[in-house]
């Protein structure tokens, strides 16, 4: 039970007005006390109140007050402001309180000092008993701790703490004060006020429906573990404070609950792993490899970093022996080692040989399948193939292959060898594909920056005639020319185009969107039916993703009758062979109509851009971007801010926030980055 608020009255019995007055209409303990005041005293008081009806040196008092308890709260009770009231309150040694109309100022201010006490100790208990909670060993007992904080801390009459129990799919009371039983109609699964607020996860409360009976019963749900259950009498807790501080009782027992559960399941699993490796050991090299590889992936700058920095930080990682990434070429049907760490050319010659062999190796079937294959023991049944010869001479037992895929391409292979079978359980396999689509997403990443950085680029010209092409389809449904514009990728899945037609009517464009599959949202923004602005979504497997995925910019586009041209470019580094074979793979009857080199001048306006680049958030740029395109900058306006929002599915002002926000950093960098 939190202590009663100590308020120690100067002087004694010669003003019994105050003290009659205190003792009757406020809820403190008041002492008396003669000056001088001991220090020991003044330690238990909460509060001194004082008066000028007697000949103590009030000035004096006080400031040894302050000197001895600084934090003591101070109160000068008088009729009037008077000469030592005022030397008082220039010291600020005191705070007067008129004692007028029977007290009532000074009852309500030191009710108001023992609400603030009360509630900083309660506060102050409830902090503490996290650590109690948290230093418990079993649920029983933070059950119990719960209760006790609960009706000694919080002062509730009563306080139930009941756990779920799965396998009777009911609540059980396991822990309770201020009650001889739990009353089990509060646990009832027809609609009990514990039961209900469990299923709800809300608090929940229930008066009684005696009506000379004040009190109440409140039930705060423990999450996933239980429901607490307290009663109060109503008038204890008008403002709700008592209730606020329960909840965070609540999350501190929440803690020590799931706390317990996450002990019981480490210790479930660390029963059933294998003697040499702990569960908290393969958890922290699994957090190793993967922090090590993603220092690896941010930090590199080209592909062959990437390659060689994941084979040489997999092959350091212990249990891991070799690993290396090998690269297919579905022209040739030839897979061949990329990169490797250590001398291993031979056994990479037997693995990259197209023969019976080696089409049952890991990595054979990985890029095949475009799935992770595994070998958790290579030491099976005589007689050994080649392959399988050399690995064993190694000392290798077991592999691992996943392939390396970001937007539907595959960049190669990532295989990992092992001295030990049966090492890739489901957590390591999981692990050895998320970093082959870091790996994939990495590469990918590296040669889209070729493409947009490099000072000189590759351009490529295709001429499409396949009748299922999503741009042929469409200027056929709709009998016009279509021409690209720009895009702006708004997510990895989704793309906002603007294209231009001519030919046709708005109405046929847009009815497009309800045949398509990826085309989404076409909304006309400008035009004359002659020739005419459209913006759309672009979702799903499309053209222009496949592009952008692999480092191609889309310079052009055009589509008319049964034939799409289209033109790209691509850094100079870039693989056009790989490129292009992809490219016709996806789509048939496609034909590489011309090959240019461009040379891409530095110039100081690309330095602005990336800057700029730079200085804007995603949304910024999206936003800005999209009224540029959508003509929200032309006059008259051929877009409406609120058209705009809509179209980003966002609201008017969160559109207008960074559109403003992203003309304020164009503007800067115009005006003061110079």
């Amino acid at each position: 039970m939190i202590e009663a608020v100590r308020v120690l009255f100067v002087p004694p019995t010669d003003d019994e007005r105050v003290i009659t007055t205190l003792r009757e209409r406020s809820d403190v303990h008041v002492e008396t006390a003669t000056t001088p005041i001991s220090d020991e005293i003044l330690e238990l008081a909460d509060c001194v109140v004082c008066t000028t009806t007697h000949d103590t040196d009030v000035m004096s008092f006080f400031e040894d007050v302050r000197r001895s308890s600084p934090s003591t709260t101070c109160l000068l009770v008088s009729e009037r402001v008077d000469e030592t009231v005022r030397d008082v309150l220039d010291r600020e040694l005191a705070e007067w309180i008129p004692f007028a109309g029977e007290g009532q100022a000074l009852v309500q201010r030191v009710n108001r000092l023992g609400n603030r006490i009360r509630h900083r100790k309660r506060l102050s208990a409830v902090q503490d008993s996290l650590k109690r909670l948290m230093d418990a060993e079993t649920e029983d007992r933070v059950a119990e701790t719960t209760v006790d904080v609960a009706q000694t801390d919080l002062d509730y009459s009563a306080a139930i703490v009941a756990r779920y129990d799965s396998e009777q799919g009911a609540l059980r009371p396991v822990a309770w004060e201020g009650v001889s039983e739990p009353d089990e109609r509060l646990f009832d699964t027809d609609g009990g006020l514990g039961w209900r607020a469990f299923l709800e996860g809300e608090r929940r409360t229930e008066h009684s429906d005696d009506e000379a009976d004040d009190t109440r019963q409140i039930a705060f749900p423990l999450g996933r573990h239980g429901t607490l259950i307290v009663a109060e009498e109503t008038r204890t807790d008008a403002n709700g404070t008592k209730a606020t501080l329960a909840e965070m009782l609540i999350s501190n027992a929440e803690t020590a609950f799931s706390r317990l559960d996450r002990e019981w399941e480490l210790t479930t699993q660390e029963a059933a792993l294998s003697e040499t490796e702990t569960a908290l050991e393969r958890t922290q090299r699994r957090e190793a490899v993967v922090r090590d590889i993603l220092v690896a992936l941010v930090e590199a700058d080209t592909r062959s970093d990437i390659e060689h920095d994941v084979c040489k930080r997999l092959t350091n990682s212990s249990p891991y022996r070799f690993a290396w990434i090998g690269e297919y070429d579905a022209t040739t049907d030839e897979l061949t080692g990329r990169t490797w760490v250590g001398d291993e050319q031979t056994f990479l010659d037997e693995l990259s040989e197209t023969n019976s062999e080696t089409a049952q190796t890991t990595a054979w079937r990985a890029v095949r399948t475009r799935k992770p294959a595994i070998d958790d023991d290579l030491l099976g049944d005589p007689p050994y193939e080649t392959w399988r010869q050399e690995a064993l001479k190694r000392g290798y037992r077991a592999a691992v292959s996943v392939p390396l895929i970001y937007g539907g391409s595959v960049y190669g292979v990532l295989t990992v060898y092992v001295g030990d079978p049966d090492v890739f359980n489901d957590a390591e396999q999981a692990l050895l594909e998320d970093i082959g689509k870091g790996v994939g997403y990495a590469i990918n990443a590296v040669e889209s920056k070729k493409a947009l950085v490099s000072d000189s680029a590759v351009e490529l010209e295709f001429r499409v005639c396949d009748p299922q092409f999503t741009l042929i389809k469409f200027v056929q449904m709709a009998d016009c020319r279509f021409e690209f514009e720009s895009v702006i990728r708004e997510t990895d899945d989704t793309l906002r185009l603007f294209f231009t037609t001519e030919g046709t009517t708005p109405e046929s464009v847009v009815s497009f969107s309800d045949q398509s599959l990826v085309i989404n949202d076409i909304r006309h923004v400008t035009g004359d039916g002659e020739r005419d602005l459209f913006e759309c979504t672009v979702t799903g497997s499309n053209v222009i993703s496949l592009l952008l995925d692999h480092g191609a910019v889309p310079k052009a586009a055009t589509a008319e009758g049964s034939e799409a041209r289209l033109t790209v470019e691509l850094p100079q580094t870039a693989d056009v062979r790989r490129f292009v074979e992809t490219f016709q793979n996806h789509y048939d009857n496609t034909e590489l109509i011309a090959r240019r080199k461009r040379n891409r001048p530095v110039q100081t306006e690309q330095d602005f851009r990336a800057q700029l680049r730079h200085r804007l958030t995603d949304r910024q740029s999206e936003a800005l971007e999209t009224a540029y395109w959508s003509g929200f900058f032309e006059w008259p306006r051929e877009s409406t801010g609120q058209e705009i929002a809509e179209s980003l599915g966002v609201s008017q002002p969160t559109f207008n926030r960074h559109l403003r926000a992203s003309e304020r950093n164009l503007l800067t960098a115009l005006f003061e980055d110079r």
